[in-house]
């Protein structure tokens, strides 16, 4: 039986490849490396524009996948791709990219409409809403039914529409199409059109999950072309065969399967979680998620229902805080010490020294309170960060520090006690996963007094990865489903 299987995750910040033996039930090697093919240029970031080259990003995560098999000298038996969810890729009818890679930290969708006036702030979300017929539930976001998500800036169709009431959409492309960033690996690595699993179709915003379809009703009354959204597939399948090509850059066989592409949120879960019914997860990379698994719908409130690869969903609150939120304090001392000492701070060596200030600051930050969303909200991205009740003696690095992870760490925790007051259940296990986490004793601590559970990290690294490389191995028949191979190789 084989044994071996070869993931690829296509992150934000980084691209990582692993190689797991399910029969050891260990990590053969993995290798990660910066992803360096964003292109957007300063002032279109101050616009709140996101593009990448998603060549060059396939070609860095394809490079960095063949250096590993041929340093571990293993051969894999199939492929799994996992990566960011949402953004946008267009196509054409020969797979060849059509404009730039537009991410999920892409903001345009929330650009004023042209005309607007300056009190109105009505924005192409809110025109989207309208068209669409979104409904506003109390103290929630304008949402389309049964999508699982409220229409938020950075999920593919608002980027879609924006495209469309601005005439960017290519109309002298035949058969155009989009696809996402770990789907256009899977083009690439088989040769075959993308096509998208549940865990990925509910990122474009307009996925109906009672029918398990695109709402074309929906894309209809936005304007959007059916033909743009791609062919759906079922989770843990083949989407297709590594070409001759692909096999002599990787270094492996050609033939072998290629799963179809998960969302990186469900893979980290099932990478991570062996026993679905009683957990709750948190994952804190860029951004961050706290997860309960539900076997069947549920009303979400304002959090997020997705879901979940092969069956069930997740219930989930999503947004922005993670790496992303600690970044812009970091980046506060190094300014500081750039502007007033002259030089600047290892980033990695600053983040470890404010997680250690941190350490040394009591419970409660002696009354610092930090308002964490420098980034805004996924629900509101116009949010802002403040920093309130400090003292002579308490502006210091290590209470700014201190009240933030703690101040993360209650957002988290209010999103898996909303989670169980709609219905998903109390959970007695807390287990958490990503370097976010993993690298701050600080915030396990600070989430460990807000759930009054103790928190168990995940027993490898890279869980997204695990989890793509264990569905390849269930597509590959290796396990009969995702469940069972979380519960063998994430339970040990």
């Amino acid at each position: 039986m084989p044994t071996h299987y070869l993931s690829i995750d296509v992150g934000s910040t980084s691209v990582t490849a692993l190689i797991i033996d399910i029969e050891a039930k260990s990590v053969v090697g993995s290798s990660t490396i910066a992803n360096n093919a964003e292109i957007t240029s300063p002032q279109d970031k101050k616009r709140g524009r996101s593009e990448w080259d998603l060549v060059r990003m396939t070609d860095l995560a394809v490079t960095n996948a063949a250096n590993l098999i041929s340093s571990t000298k293993t051969q894999p038996a199939a492929i799994g791709i996992t990566g960011q969810q949402q953004g946008l890729q267009l196509l054409d009818k020969d797979l060849n990219t059509v404009g730039n890679f537009i991410s999920w930290q892409d903001q345009r969708s929330k650009d004023p409409l042209p005309g607007s006036s300056s009190g109105e702030n009505r924005t192409y979300l809110d025109a989207m809403g309208e068209l669409g017929g979104a409904v506003t539930e109390e103290n929630g976001l304008p949402a389309f039914d049964n999508t699982g998500c409220p229409i938020v800036t950075g999920y593919t169709a608002p980027t879609l529409y924006w495209l469309k009431a601005n005439n960017e959409l290519p109309t002298n492309v035949p058969n155009i199409h989009g696809t996402t960033a770990p789907e256009f690996v899977v083009s690439r690595l088989t040769g075959t059109r993308p096509v998208t699993d549940p865990t990925d179709a509910v990122s474009w915003g307009v996925y109906d999950l009672t029918k398990m379809d695109w709402n074309y009703d929906l894309i209809n009354s936005l304007g959007l072309k059916r033909e743009i959204f791609s062919n759906l597939a079922d989770s843990c399948t083949p989407a297709g065969k590594l070409t001759p090509a692909m096999a002599a850059k990787l270094g492996a066989k050609a033939g072998i399967p290629v799963s179809v592409a998960s969302g990186d949120h469900q893979c980290s879960f099932a990478g991570t979680v062996s026993d679905y019914d009683n957990t709750v997860a948190i994952n804190i990379g860029t951004g961050g998620q706290a997860s309960v698994y539900v076997d069947k719908p549920t009303p979400r409130g304002w959090l997020e229902l997705r879901p979940y690869i092969q069956s069930g969903y997740l219930l989930a609150g999503v947004g922005v805080v993670g790496g992303r939120t600690f970044r812009p304090l970091r980046d506060f001392f190094n300014n500081a010490s750039r502007a007033i000492a002259g030089y600047e701070l290892d980033p990695d060596v600053l983040y470890e020294k404010l997680v250690e200030l941190a350490s040394k600051v009591p419970a409660g930050a002696e009354g610092v309170v930090v308002d964490p969303l420098f980034t805004g909200s996924r629900s509101n991205p116009l949010a802002k960060a403040a920093v309130r009740e400090l003292t002579p003696g308490t502006f210091t690095p290590g209470h700014m520090a201190r009240a933030l992870f703690e101040a993360m760490a209650a957002q988290l925790a209010d999103s898996y006690r909303e989670a169980a007051k709609l219905g998903a259940g109390e959970r007695s296990k807390l287990v958490g996963s990503g370097n976010g986490l993993k690298l701050n004793a600080v915030l396990r601590e600070s989430l460990e007094a807000e759930l009054g559970m103790s928190l168990q990290l995940g027993r490898h690294n890279e869980e997204a990865a695990i989890g793509a490389a264990l569905c390849a191995a269930v597509a590959d028949g290796s396990f009969g489903s995702i469940s069972e191979a979380s519960a063998s190789f994430a339970g040990g």
